[in-house]
């Protein structure tokens, strides 16, 4: 009686795992950005049904199993993305799943040095007449220079960098001044006008790991604008008291089949504030 009764058990428990192996069901694919198309590393899958999850691998290729009856729904958040939920009313494989990248929205600054309410984020920093270090410093926060002469300028972040007096042409600099990944050494360059400027970084803080020696306090990463496929020119002309007088040309455009070039021009002027008899 004992052995017919370890015989029922053992057909009970065989029949459950086959009918809970038939259940299994898999859903896989990979997951992609909307926009670029790139796979997405990390995000995380789960089945709202049921809080099973998974993360997606390098190749944004994921699969999970459930035994959650059709239909469920797979809940996808991504670091940068907007979560999204899919439907699944089959087993189904190798799916490809694109999620909306987040819009980052920043925080709307009104300023006014034009003598007209503007949004900072509309306004380049050289329409906002900061043509050169000197006068980008009035606009971002611990950048300080000092110059009385090309020998005799200092460029600091947050009050490091390197002395000011005498002459200093020959001490290393705290804050590392490049141009489209250009080191340049000496510090008399920050008197140079802005060219044709895609975007200026002020790195505060150590940046060794990143640009080397001489960024101890931080450095300025200035990126010029790229040349354009079609032909484009852009001149402008500016005049102030004091006979301020400054002129930029840009020219971009196509030379050859993948061959473009941007040639930039600028020339600054003014006359001083005390005249010499």
């Amino acid at each position: 009686m004992k052995t017919k009764f370890n015989l029922l058990i053992l057909f009970i428990l065989g029949g459950w795992f086959v009918h809970s192996q038939n259940d299994l069901k898999t859903v896989s694919g990979i997951l992609k950005s909307d926009n670029t198309q790139d796979a997405i590393f990390g995000a995380k899958i789960t089945i709202k049904e049921s809080g099973e999850a998974t993360t997606s691998d390098s190749e944004g290729k994921f699969s999970i199993s459930t035994t959650t009856p059709y239909p469920f729904t797979l809940f996808i958040t991504a670091l940068d993305f907007k979560p999204t939920e899919f439907k699944f009313e089959k087993e189904t494989r190798d799916v490809v799943l694109e999620i909306e990248r987040l819009q980052k929205i920043l925080s709307e600054i009104v300023v006014s040095g034009r003598r007209r309410q503007e949004l900072v984020q509309d306004i380049p920093a050289e329409n906002a007449g900061a043509f050169n270090v000197n006068r980008l410093k009035e606009l971002v926060p611990s950048v300080q220079l000092y110059s009385s002469n090309a020998r005799n300028t200092t460029l600091n972040i947050r009050g490091l960098g390197s002395t000011f007096g005498l002459t200093n042409d020959g001490i290393d600099p705290g804050v590392g001044f490049y141009i489209d990944g250009v080191y340049h050494a000496r510090p008399a360059v920050t008197a140079l006008d802005f060219v044709d400027v895609d975007q200026i970084e002020v790195l505060r803080g150590p940046q060794g790991t990143l640009f080397g020696k001489n960024t101890t306090a931080g450095a300025f990463n200035i990126t010029s604008k790229k040349p354009t496929e079609t032909t484009s020119a852009r001149a402008e002309l500016t005049y102030g008291n004091y006979n301020f007088i400054q002129a930029k040309t840009t020219v971009s455009g196509r030379l050859a089949k993948n061959l473009s070039t941007r040639i930039s021009f600028s020339g600054t002027q003014r006359n001083g504030t005390i005249f010499n008899v």
